[in-house]
Order: C-alpha cells, then sequence, then structure tokens
C-alpha cells in the first residue's frame, strides 16, 4: 500500500473505532501479528478491541481528532488531541466524573495492508492530574 493509503487506514481506525465503537473496522485493518507497543501490550485485532473497548468503557464521550499526519514508507505518525469524560471504570480506577483534553503522538507500521506494530506516546501526567486520580508510581 502507498502512504496515502495507510494514512487513511489510520484515520478510518480512529473515526470508527476509537470515536463510533465500530469494531468491525479493526478485524479489515488490523494484522493478525498486530502488537501495541504500550503497558501492558495489545495484540492482534482481538486485542486493539478490547483497548479501544476500554477507553469508550471508561470515557463514553471518548473522542480522537487528528491534528497532523504524515506517512513514508510503511509508517505513519499523527498527532492527535484526545478527550473524554470518565463516567465508567478504567481497571481498577473508579470514575471521578472528570474530563480530560490531552494531545498524544501515535506510530503506526504497516505490512499487507494492514497495521501491523503500533506505539503510542503522550503527556499521561497530565491526564491523570485532569481526571482527579494518582499518577502511578508517585
Amino acid at each position: 500500500m502507498s502512504a496515502k493509503e495507510n494514512k487513511a487506514v489510520v484515520r478510518r481506525l480512529i473515526e470508527e473505532a476509537y470515536n463510533k465503537g465500530n469494531m468491525a473496522v479493526v478485524d479489515e485493518c488490523t494484522s493478525a501479528d498486530f502488537v501495541l507497543h504500550t503497558t501492558p501490550e495489545y495484540k492482534g485485532p482481538e486485542g486493539v478491541k478490547q483497548f479501544v473497548t476500554a477507553l469508550r468503557t471508561a470515557f463514553p464521550d471518548f473522542h480522537q481528532t487528528i491534528e497532523e499526519m504524515v506517512a513514508e514508507g510503511d509508517m505513519v505518525a499523527h498527532r492527535f488531541t484526545m478527550t473524554g469524560t470518565f463516567k465508567g471504570k478504567f481497571g481498577d480506577i473508579k470514575p471521578t466524573g472528570k474530563r480530560f483534553t490531552v494531545t498524544m503522538a501515535g506510530f503506526t507500521r504497516f505490512a499487507r495492508g494492514k497495521q501491523i506494530e503500533g506505539w503510542a506516546y503522550g503527556d499521561s501526567s497530565t491526564m491523570y492530574q485532569q481526571l482527579g486520580i494518582p499518577i502511578p508510581n508517585q
């Protein structure tokens, strides 16, 4: 796939899966051997669905807005703003009802027309502070 086509896949995943909860898109766009390099790691389409479902359960109004996106070869990088209101349990953390807005960056590698690896980086400390929850390891 071209860099332009890879960008379209990232945009589709964000708009459909993350923003609307349409999990069918995940199967279409995610390789069986996909790894989301987070703690913990999420693997394959089912791992992506688990991750997105956890976000949308904790933050029912969860939304990502893509601010910028660039692609070269098999990699897509995007900067995005993430927002949501903490209304559902997230892991062991009880909801606070508070809203967050943070800027993040994501990187996605493609193979055979599907996402095969993903990384996300951002200011988690600000998010925790806005949500009124303790910052881990403090």
